[in-house]
């Protein structure tokens, strides 16, 4: 049971449960290559398997998750995870690491669409250009994700944040979320120029904000609830709680030795400090995901 603060300001109990969890990660080091993680992250560098985020979340009130791609490019990944769906119920969606400027995307799209739980796609710009998603064919690829209902989870880091707000008014029924609050310099308690660009990103309607991967980038050895509060604070009011919903990242949140179990419970305790209402928090743990996702659940 959980504390929540009740409309009128007392102190309720709160059952939340059917829960949601919009990002989990898993890899297969022999079935695929991967960039990240490596040999230098060992608490990452092993397969993770579906088995061991089902007992990562069996003690919780979770029952539906959101696998996101780890690999750009790659539809076989993608196909990987829709098989594990069939075998373990849980699995509600996949966003998968497809290629928006190959000439067979839409052929691709439509062959995976065929299974209801692929929802969408993300591409990691780490390993891009400033400039990707500014580039025609990108913005094609986006035009047919549009135009097919799928979702965009944007993985951004600040320095990109200014090309979102054209994205959105460019296609304004291409539902889009903000990955990890846009990785914003937690560790170094900085908001300036993250702020104000989150800003402009939230006057788009069709885009909403993850509040997930706050601990990764904290310090990963010394961070406390305190320093992530700023920070879904603003998310928060200018997103509205209607635009954003909560994803564990994990595995990566065992980086900064949090698990499944502990993510959760520092989200709670931060809108426990911001007050956040019961009907509220439902929204954040569940109903947001489902409908931004069109989750069958």
């Amino acid at each position: 049971m959980l504390s929540a603060q009740g409309r009128k300001g007392e102190m309720t109990e709160m059952d939340l449960t059917d829960l949601v969890d919009t990002h989990f990660h898993l890899w297969n080091l022999k079935k695929f290559q991967y960039a990240w993680p490596d040999a230098d992250v060992p608490i990452l560098f092993r397969d993770i398997n579906i088995e061991e985020y089902a007992e990562e979340t069996r003690d919780t009130t979770f029952r539906h998750a959101v696998f996101v791609q780890v690999l750009n490019n790659c539809p076989e990944e993608t196909k990987w995870l829709l098989k594990l769906a069939k075998t373990h119920p849980f699995l509600k969606g996949v966003v998968g690491g497809i290629d928006l400027t190959s000439p067979d995307l839409e052929k691709t799209l439509d062959e995976l669409s065929m299974d209801p739980k692929f929802v969408g796609t993300r591409h990691i710009l780490d390993f891009e250009k400033e400039d990707w998603l500014t580039r025609e064919d990108v913005k094609k690829g986006l035009g047919i994700l549009e135009k097919k209902g799928l979702t965009f989870d944007l993985l951004l880091r600040p320095h990109l944040l200014k090309h979102v707000p054209s994205l959105g008014a460019q296609f304004p029924n291409l539902k889009m979320v903000v990955d990890h609050i846009a990785k914003p310099f937690i560790k170094d308690g900085k908001m300036e120029g993250w702020k104000e660009d989150m800003e402009k990103i939230a006057k788009c309607p069709n885009i909403s904000c993850k509040l997930s991967g706050l601990v990764t980038e904290a310090d990963l050895k010394d961070w406390k609830v305190e320093d992530f509060v700023p920070y879904v604070k603003h998310v928060m009011k200018i997103f509205g709680v209607d635009r954003c919903f909560f994803g564990s990242d994990w595995p990566v949140s065992l980086m900064a030795g949090a698990s499944f179990q502990k993510v959760f419970q520092v989200l709670q305790d931060i809108l426990k400090k911001l007050d956040v209402t019961e009907e509220d928090q439902i929204k954040i743990f569940r109903e947001n995901a489902i409908k931004f996702y069109n989750l069958k659940i």
